[in-house]
């Protein structure tokens, strides 16, 4: 039995710069890949390797004694 690989599904419509899709671009020439599947590994990649922000702690003011 073929395992089938998970459905991807369009979750944003991503405004760029120019710059970003001249390097895409040029990367995905130079790779030989798709624009659109580097652009969906790079961005895959990006996220699940995120790490949460640390907490940030209100700043008090000094304590007068």
């Amino acid at each position: 039995m073929k395992k089938e690989a998970p459905a991807a599904k369009q979750l944003y419509r991503l405004s760029v710069e120019p710059g970003v899709v001249e390097r895409l671009a040029k990367l995905s020439a130079r790779l030989g890949e798709p624009r659109s599947r580097l652009a969906t590994r790079l961005f895959t990649d990006a996220v699940l390797s995120a790490k949460p922000a640390a907490l940030r702690t209100a700043k008090r003011p000094p304590s007068r004694s």
